[in-house]
């Protein structure tokens, strides 16, 4: 089971936002257990069993212990080869024949010199041709030898099946293999190597086994059992290692216009004004931008206006809207190539597209921490001139879109892109990581018509904080 699977399977419950503050808010306790273990010799020697348990030596000599098999073994295939052997018809026949009182007597009889007449009258009257008039006396020879009891049972043993299946295993290979096997199967070497393989606690004996108890003992200890968790926690461990840069808990009750500009950074820059692009059937406006519960509201509302639109081939002109709606961005105050960005977003189930993205100053690369739709919540799509966009993972269709707050994050680092809601991961992204600064947008829009009854409809983000990696 793949991570994402694994956090969000019905076996996994995701960690709730509440649960997530909480762990931010022990965060410096857990921090000083943490030095405290590490300093200790407990863990010292837990480090040391590690090492060696989880080496490569170790876990292949285990490997290859636990994971012998009678069936697997070539004792077993020997074993299914003689019994197999032991059916076939031929085989049978040579085996009821070669040790036989029948082969002793047919032996004597083919020495005596009655055996060598018939064999050359037998020739002779056999031969194409012959003329049993013309030879007459060769013909009433042989008629009286093949009457003879002892040269009449040999020539009966010879038309039997089981002589002539004997004749014809005899010439091959197959005795020797057979005898072969059967001397091995009875040999004490297999006897006792079968034992061995069937033994399923073979690996308990061992001086490795005893030490693998040790380990889990120690690994079971309170305090290092904690320390493990906390090694191994992401958000631990991601807490540890980042700074904070930037954050805004819009609690002012107004926009705090040094950190966010309203619209396109095209627009802030070379328009001074707002304008749209590409199928956005709304213009984003400062006006439909609000604050309740110490919380920035984004509002999309129908709305007749007039307003700039750029054109692929025209460029800028005018165009009417029917609907408005609202962005912030920090591209003029937090432009940043790697770091974690994170942002306490209230979802809320309708079509319109609420999103968390990042973008620099060209088209690509473009990055989707967070898009939530009608269909659920999209987390880690980036868009690169290196590459096509790359896939999408699958909705997480786990999270509540009913007026529920979730912590959405990107950790973005030279080798690796970590996409998480409330610190757990849900996707992790390590070919064409983008390289260049961007800047945080979110913003509430659409590209289709909405219905009358998905109106107004608004976006809420209860604070945002961009950190960088400590140096």
């Amino acid at each position: 089971m793949g991570l994402f699977s694994f956090l969000f399977s019905k076996h996994k419950l995701l960690r709730t936002t509440y649960e997530a503050e909480t762990f931010r808010a022990v965060f410096r306790e857990d921090e000083e257990l943490f030095l405290r273990v590490e300093k200790g010799e407990e863990l010292k020697r837990y480090r040391e069993l590690e090492e060696y348990v989880n080496s490569a030596q170790f876990k292949e000599r285990r490997k290859e212990i636990e994971q012998l098999s009678y069936k697997d073994s070539e004792y077993y295939k020997a074993e299914r080869q003689y019994k197999a052997l032991l059916k076939v018809r031929k085989l049978q026949s040579y085996l009821l024949i070669a040790d036989s009182e029948e082969l002793k007597g047919y032996e004597r009889v083919k020495a005596l010199p009655e055996y060598q007449e018939y064999q050359k009258l037998k020739v002779m009257v056999m031969s194409a041709g012959f003329d049993k008039k013309l030879h007459a006396v060769e013909y009433k020879a042989y008629q009286e030898i093949i009457r003879q009891p002892k040269i009449a049972a040999l020539i009966k043993l010879e038309k039997l099946r089981r002589f002539k299946e004997y004749r014809e295993v005899k010439d091959t290979d197959l005795p020797q293999k057979f005898t072969h096997l059967e001397t091995y199967i009875r040999s004490e070497e297999f006897k006792r190597n079968r034992a061995y393989l069937l033994n399923k606690n073979r690996y308990q004996t061992t001086e490795d086994y005893q030490l693998l108890c040790e380990f889990d003992a120690l690994k079971k200890r309170p305090e290092i059992a904690k320390y493990i968790l906390l090694a191994q926690d992401p958000y631990f461990n991601s807490m540890r290692r980042w700074q904070l840069v930037f954050e805004d808990d819009f609690n002012q009750g107004r926009l705090d216009e040094t950190k966010w500009i309203t619209r396109y950074y095209a627009g802030e820059r070379f328009l001074n004004d707002t304008y749209g692009v590409g199928e956005d059937m709304q213009l984003y406006s400062p006006d439909n931008i609000t604050f309740g519960e110490s919380a920035v509201c984004l509002n999309f509302r129908k709305e007749s206006i007039i307003g700039k639109y750029w054109d692929r081939q025209v460029g800028i002109r005018e165009k009417k809207y029917d609907y408005s709606s609202a962005m912030i961005s920090s591209a003029t105050a937090l432009r940043q190539r790697y770091g974690r960005f994170e942002a306490k977003i209230k979802l809320n189930r309708c079509a319109l597209t609420s999103c968390f993205w990042m973008l620099g100053d060209t088209e690509v690369p473009h990055v989707e921490i967070m898009k939530c739709e009608a269909d659920g919540v999209h987390m880690g799509r980036v868009y690169s001139y290196r590459t096509a966009v790359n896939k999408d993972i699958q909705l997480i269709k786990e999270l509540e879109l009913d007026n529920a707050y979730y912590i959405f994050t990107l950790e973005w680092t030279e080798n690796k892109m970590v996409w998480m809601v409330n610190d757990l991961v849900v996707k992790e992204e390590t070919e064409h990581i983008p390289d260049v600064p961007m800047y945080v947008v979110f913003s509430l829009g659409t590209n289709k018509e909405p219905l009358e009854k998905q109106l107004p409809a608004r976006m809420e983000i209860d604070w945002f904080r961009g950190y960088r990696l400590k140096s």
